[in-house]
């Protein structure tokens, strides 16, 4: 395995079980403490904090069972929104990396009809600039 190096390959585009956000009291904390913007489709929560996780960003993606009945739309939403968020956080994130703080992102979707993956990625993008100045 000469050579082998995981910069620019597949599994950096990953989105492995540390990045996800499973801790209650994280969740509750970023929902009452953290800070808050709409990007359309997508409300967003985040927060910088300095708690031992095992990844420096984790992510929560959610889809409200009260706009979507039907398991099988929000599967396919928060199935779209991981692949965009996938696809794109290393040309982001690199920025938000440096700081010597952990982050946690909640990305809710808000809109009330499946949506065209296309549009899901554009928004994601946006997103992401957004949390890299920030």
């Amino acid at each position: 395995m000469a050579g082998h190096s995981n910069i620019g390959s597949a599994s950096t585009q990953s989105f492995g079980k540390a990045e996800r956000l499973n801790s209650k009291k994280l969740m509750d904390e970023l929902f009452n403490k953290g800070s808050s913007f709409v990007l359309y489709p997508f409300r967003i929560y985040w927060m910088k904090h300095e708690q031992i996780v095992p990844s420096k960003i984790q992510v929560l993606i959610s889809v409200p069972k009260k706009n979507f009945p039907l398991a099988v739309d929000r599967n396919r939403i928060k199935r779209l929104m991981r692949e965009a968020y996938r696809k794109n956080k290393l040309q982001h994130i690199n920025s938000m990396i440096g700081i010597d703080k952990n982050i946690s992102i909640a990305f809710l979707f808000t809109d009330r009809k499946v949506p065209e993956y296309k549009l899901v990625e554009e928004k994601m993008i946006s997103v992401l600039n957004q949390l890299a100045v920030k």
